[in-house]
């Protein structure tokens, strides 16, 4: 099996590339807790990581973060476990994928 495509990002204007690894390094540090909580059918924990994600990704120009939030909110929202693995597991697999690019 073929090791996955990296994913090129950039940051956006005004943000420094710098800032940029570092909010990726805090998302792919959420995951664990997040991996946690869900063990603790702590809903309330995840929908606001979800909704966070969903605002903190457009406002540092992923909008692939932004989707795998609100998606994330909207499981548990439901309390839909399943759901909420499937999108963890899915974040997880985006976030290792993550190259920033250099200005």
């Amino acid at each position: 099996m073929a090791p996955a495509e990296t994913i090129p990002v950039q940051a956006p204007p005004g943000v420094q590339p710098s800032l940029l690894a570092q909010y990726i390094d805090r998302c792919r540090a959420a995951l664990p807790v997040a991996g946690t909580a869900l063990d603790r059918s702590d809903y309330g924990y995840l929908r606001v990581l979800g909704h966070r994600l969903k605002g903190s990704g457009g406002a540092y120009g992923i909008p692939a973060l932004t989707e795998m939030g609100s998606g994330l909110e909207e499981a548990a929202r439901r309390g839909d476990t399943a759901g909420l693995q499937s999108q963890l597991g899915q974040l997880g697999a985006y976030l290792a994928r993550i190259e920033i690019l250099s200005l």
